[in-house]
């Protein structure tokens, strides 16, 4: 009999709209999942369900990013997942770059709310992704190496 290590996945993203794709995104998905995101109300309703840690919100500030980024090392250095799944946006940024910097595996998916315009998110993420999937075929012309995934709904 084979053992089969069982995937460890981080899904690190934003609440609201975001944390919706993300959920959909991984949720066929078999594996010892976590979420990296910031607290609100919706999302402490949702960490009594599932395993969350929470960062500071960036907000474009580069001392709130750099505080986010001294966690986010924490947490990937304590949970050493296989792959990272992010929705973005900003608070997701940290987990990616340094997730990718210390070898784990990263799939971006850009927001479906950016058909013709690209994110700052998936800007900054694009060329750290190992998979980076946009769900508009307009988004392609945006992310030349992207492949198109489809809407989550």
């Amino acid at each position: 009999m084979m053992y089969q290590k069982q995937l460890k996945i981080c899904i690190a993203c934003s609440s609201g709209g975001h944390y919706r794709e993300a959920v959909t995104a991984t949720q066929s998905l078999s594996g010892d999942k976590y979420f990296v995101t910031f607290r609100t109300q919706h999302i402490s309703e949702q960490a009594r369900k599932n395993r969350f840690y929470f960062v500071t919100h960036c907000k474009r500030n580069i001392f709130k990013v750099i505080h986010n980024a001294v966690q986010s090392y924490r947490i990937l250095r304590k949970e050493k997942p296989d792959v990272i799944i992010s929705t973005g946006a900003d608070v997701a940024v940290p987990t990616c770059i340094l997730g990718k910097i210390m070898g784990i595996k990263l799939i971006f998916i850009e927001s479906g709310g950016q058909v013709y315009t690209p994110s700052l998110s998936g800007r900054i993420v694009y060329p750290f992704a190992d998979l980076f999937i946009v769900q508009w075929k307009p988004a392609l012309k945006n992310f030349p190496m992207a492949k198109y995934g489809g809407v989550l709904f």
